[in-house]
């Protein structure tokens, strides 16, 4: 039908009063039609087999038990037969999907050390994340993970939005419309893509301003869809609007070189992105789009690695032989079940019994027969072979499990030994990773080579914030898929930490803390209040009165402060201005006059740094005077603030 469409197409163009044999549109559609011709025989048995997982995964056949998978067979036309069918199975794509799309642990890495190069990727992360939750994009990566795992294989389409200003993204859920060549045989990178989808009159109208009329193709007589350009007052032809009548649109992206690009032999050439649009024979657009610096904006996903192949593997592609198996042999046995409890047999047995039995002697409820002389009846007993239907049965499912590695604790179908054991609970799902490892990997992947398209096109609209996207790399890691792997991953973090083998980022990193700077913000505010953590501001205090009384001024921290920011990056006069403040908050000054001549001016000192000959000292205990005399100490031991209180009493000699 399409290859139809195409000829017909290249037809009416040719007819149109404006035709030229070398104008680019017809050039396009014969590029666009060698293009598609190459790869269809591929794509239309990848339509074939998408038919088959689409009836695996819901079923639209019916038959008078309900909605079947297997309608076709003789058993669901035949009146009398059991029919058995077990919906059950798109449980073989979503658990995959579900535990796929567990948010991985992500962090901006810096392509520098310096600390102006962890400031910016610290940004390049917040503008990341707030984008994901714009675009809502773990449930798309979601959604990804169930179309791939249904078909073997999807992609996602990025471009910029001119009303929210920043680039979307949407997944492909219908593979089949989407015709992918490849640059090379290494199946890496995409050399142009073409989308196609059925519209109706009214939405080719409405989306593209063209007019579809239905004409009538005089050789074979049939009928088909012929687009026009519209007349001046915009009229149509109403009858189409309720007709069940389309038109395909081919939504077409190439590359070609750019138009003043040196070629010179050996060296790569710089390409550019295009994209063309053809609502059936009339072609809408032909735009250079300069956003995608010669990358197209569809990035695969396949479901599998399949070497030497640009595919996936369906869920259902080796396990849908043995579901059929599976539904026939529960039929089967249903069916000779009841083909055994259907009726009661019986047979007249005696010396006088006649070979034509009366049809009176039927035994009837609540009624007595009577036989005749030395004659009775008789059930006969039915035959019931005998075999291991249900070991059968598990045999299959046992199969089922080592083609998926779906155990019974993933399908919701362990027994209470089982779940009440952490150990068999964490081996178990252990196990299950192992299997999927490569897809978690692929899947992986295909995030960052989204975000690399997204933040292309959004430093290409917005040149201000291209230093900001280009100065990080996405780093992306798989997440644990059990709590008791959540407190481990924790302990190790805290423990590296400790040990000063991690930094308090990377530990935060690793146990999946979305923003670490903006994190220990909020624990230096709250380390720093006085109600919330007494003790860690007496440390802070203590050690500021400790460095004051050894003589370290101001000015020698702060340039020691600037010599050492000045080997790493150096912060600037803000973060200098901070220190000072932070230090004049944590020690404020002594109120007072500079002449200091007023007695009521005069500084006042603790306590502890009076001399002992003083009144004032000795008032307070600071002193060797009085007999019971008490000195608060206070000492700092890896991070931690101790008091003690230390009594000055002179012992006394007693003699005898």
């Amino acid at each position: 039908m399409a290859l139809a469409l195409l000829d017909v197409k290249r037809a009416q163009i040719n007819a149109r009063s404006t035709y030229e044999p070398d104008s680019e549109e017809v050039q396009l559609l014969d590029e666009l039609s060698d293009r598609k011709l190459s790869v269809e025989s591929e794509q239309a048995l990848f339509s074939a087999l998408c038919d088959r997982w689409d009836n695996l995964y819901y079923p639209q056949h019916f038959t008078a038990g309900g909605a079947s998978h297997w309608a076709d067979h003789v058993s669901a036309r035949k009146a009398g037969m059991s029919h058995i069918s077990l919906n059950v199975y798109p449980s073989y794509v979503d658990i995959p999907a579900g535990l796929q799309a567990v948010e991985p642990i992500e962090n901006m890495m810096a392509n520098d050390v310096t600390v102006q190069a962890r400031m910016v990727a610290a940004m390049g992360e917040r503008l990341y994340r707030a984008w994901k939750r714009e675009e809502e994009f773990e449930l798309a990566a979601h959604k990804a993970c169930v179309v791939k795992g249904l078909y073997g294989r999807t992609a996602a389409k990025v471009f910029w939005d001119d009303e929210s200003k920043h680039p979307k993204f949407e997944i492909v859920d219908q593979p089949r419309n989407l015709y992918l060549g490849w640059r090379d045989s290494n199946y890496t990178r995409l050399e142009w893509a073409i989308y196609t989808y059925s519209i109706t009159p009214m939405t080719a109208l409405e989306d593209w301003g063209v007019r579809v009329e239905e004409r009538l193709n005089h050789e074979t007589r049939e009928r088909y869809p012929y687009v026009t350009f519209p007349t001046g007052d915009g009229a149509y032809d109403a009858r189409l609007a309720s007709a069940d009548l389309r038109v395909e649109v081919y939504d077409y992206w190439y590359r070609k070189p750019k138009p003043r690009a040196k070629v010179r032999f050996g060296k790569p050439t710089k390409f550019e992105t295009w994209n063309a649009i053809f609502v059936g024979n009339v072609m809408v657009k032909n735009q250079r789009h300069t956003e995608y610096d010669g990358q197209m904006p569809y990035v695969p996903l396949f479901n599998t690695y399949i070497p030497g192949l640009a595919d996936g593997r369906s869920e259902f592609y080796d396990v849908e032989h043995i579901i059929r198996e599976k539904d026939e042999k529960i039929s089967e046995i249903s069916q000779m079940m009841s083909r055994a409890i259907k009726g009661q047999y019986w047979q007249l047995t005696g010396q006088e019994a006649p070979d034509t039995v009366p049809g009176h002697l039927k035994p009837t409820p609540n009624a007595v027969i009577a036989p005749g002389a030395g004659n009775r009846i008789e059930p006969i007993a039915p035959w019931m072979p005998e075999f291991q239907a249900e070991g059968y049965l598990s045999r299959l499912d046992r199969e089922m499990v080592e083609v998926t590695g779906l155990n019974d604790l993933l399908r919701g179908l362990a027994p209470g030994q089982v779940m009440s054991s952490g150990k068999a609970i964490a081996a178990l799902v252990a196990n299950y990773e192992t299997r999927i490892r490569m897809k978690r990997d692929v899947f992986y992947r295909w995030r960052k080579e989204v975000w690399s398209v997204a933040k292309t096109v959004w430093g290409a609209k917005v040149s201000a914030l291209k230093p900001i996207l280009d100065a990080a790399w996405l780093d992306v890691r798989a997440p644990s898929l059990t709590p008791r792997d959540d407190l481990e991953t924790m302990n190790l973090a805290a423990s590296a930490k400790e040990q000063k083998l991690w930094s308090q980022q990377r530990a935060m990193d690793a146990v999946g803390v979305d923003d670490p700077e903006a994190e220990l913000d909020v624990i230096r505010a709250e380390q720093t209040d006085a109600t919330l953590n007494p003790a860690n501001v007496q440390v802070m205090l203590t050690l500021m009165a400790t460095a004051q009384q050894l003589g370290v001024q101001m000015q020698q921290l702060q340039q020691q402060a600037q010599m050492a920011g000045a080997a790493q990056g150096g912060p600037g006069p803000a973060t200098m201005e901070q220190m000072a403040n932070d230090q004049r908050q944590l020690a404020p000054q002594v109120a007072g006059s500079p002449e200091l001549n007023a007695p009521e001016e005069q500084a006042i000192m603790p306590g502890e740094q009076m001399p002992g000959n003083t009144p004032e000292g000795a008032a307070l205990g600071a002193g060797a005077a009085g007999p019971s005399q008490m000195l608060n100490q206070t000492m700092v031991q890896e991070g931690e603030a101790t008091s003690r209180i230390v009594g000055q009493n002179t012992i006394q000699k007693s003699g005898r």
